[in-house]
């Protein structure tokens, strides 16, 4: 429970939080709908979370869980799957730094 204090007067009181929700309480009804944005539609996480007015943190994990839950976790998931493909391409953000030789 936040403390507060009049720095003039050095009254104390404490901020009422017993009606306030959890920012996950927020986010968990919508996190499939969080999840689809973010997987259909592309969105960012930062995109997702000025939507649903929660911190970055927040959204992300409460997306990680819902994405565990509905794609890694289901058991079916690779059902009819007959090969899978491994795409050679190599993506890097950074300069690869050569080496000269004399």
């Amino acid at each position: 429970m936040r403390r507060c204090r009049c720095t003039d007067c050095k009254q104390v009181w404490r901020q009422d939080t017993t009606l306030g929700r959890a920012a996950s309480e927020v986010v968990a009804p919508r996190a499939a709908v969080a999840l689809e944005a973010i997987v259909v539609q592309h969105l960012t996480v930062a995109r997702v979370t000025a939507g649903l007015g929660v911190a970055w943190n927040t959204a992300n994990d409460t997306v990680l869980a819902e994405g565990k839950r509905l794609l890694i976790d289901d058991e079916r998931r690779f059902d009819g799957v007959t090969a899978i493909g491994v795409d050679e391409h190599v993506w890097r953000h950074t300069a690869v730094a050569t080496s000269t030789s004399r």
